[in-house]
């Protein structure tokens, strides 16, 4: 009896634990979590207000982990936040999320990817705005006759791309430079830059302050004085087919509203280096993109 007992009270503790935790999908493929906990070094998610990054690489990731929680909290979502990690082939596709088997992701997503699929899944606010995300074309750093290219001179350029990646592949289509097509990893593309099969590959300006991406010992630098505007929008998802969704995508929505208001977003972006005030006068390769209000800034 005693035993019986005390499983009955282990199934109930288990339950009421769950119940006070919120389940997000990270991928597990990237090393999020080990520099998520080096960014917040002891802190709590909900007391960050600074968002310089701490590490190398990309810091974006890093940063929504944090504006997620900080929006869910203030929409009245006060539940631990518990990340899971999942293979980033489910999260590309979407389907755990559609099926409704995965609540939440903690990783924005591109507006153009999940389009089709908004009879399954909410869709927030911007959390990145159309003409807000800017990349480099980067080059090897010993590629010195690259690094000063004029782009009058793009059209000599050949840049490889993934088509399915549709908003890179897009901005560079709107462009004169020389497409090389490839399905494959994002370090196989990088490696193709290394060994001169192309000259170039689109990617996110890097945080630190000479914008010098440092991958595997290798180093890459962007063409000086351009950069590309990537032609969409970046929301976070939440399934509907989950029965926490509706509840959480009125929280997370309602969160992201008071953190626009208060001038948190475009702060994470801009101290996180995602906005890179390195980059503020370089010439938009596909200026034509633009709306005619953000071209005339």
């Amino acid at each position: 009896m005693k035993w019986l007992i005390w499983g009955v009270l282990s199934l109930y503790t288990c339950h009421l634990y769950a119940h006070n935790q919120l389940v997000v999908d990270i991928m597990s493929s990237e090393n999020f979590s080990q520099r998520y906990n080096e960014f917040l070094n002891g802190r709590s998610p909900l007391d960050v207000k600074s968002f310089y990054p701490t590490t190398k690489g990309s810091h974006i990731e890093i940063i929504e982990m944090v504006l997620l929680q900080q929006a869910l909290f203030l929409g009245g979502e006060t539940r631990e936040v518990v990340f899971n990690p999942k293979p980033s082939v489910n999260i590309i596709e979407f389907s755990d999320m559609i099926s409704g088997d995965s609540l939440i992701l903690a990783r924005s997503v591109w507006h153009e990817d999940i389009i089709n699929y908004r009879g399954s899944l909410y869709v927030s606010d911007a959390l990145v705005k159309f003409g807000q995300y800017e990349a480099g074309l980067y080059v090897t750093r010993r590629n010195v006759a690259l690094q000063n290219l004029p782009q009058e001179q793009l059209e000599q350029l050949t840049v490889v791309a993934n088509p399915r990646w549709r908003v890179d592949w897009r901005a560079l289509n709107n462009t004169d430079i020389n497409i090389v097509s490839f399905i494959g990893p994002w370090e196989t593309m990088l490696n193709m830059v290394e060994t001169e099969v192309v000259d170039a590959m689109l990617i996110n300006f890097s945080v630190s302050q000479d914008l010098l991406l440092n991958f595997e010992g290798r180093e890459y630098v962007p063409i000086q004085n351009i950069k590309m505007m990537l032609p969409d929008s970046r929301h976070f998802i939440v399934s509907k087919n989950h029965p926490q969704g509706e509840m959480i995508f009125a929280a997370l929505n309602r969160g992201l509203k008071i953190l626009r208001a208060q001038g948190v977003l475009d702060k994470a972006l801009q101290q996180s280096g995602f906005i890179s005030h390195l980059v503020e006068d370089w010439q938009y390769v596909n200026q034509q993109m633009l709306y005619p209000s953000q071209a005339a800034r």
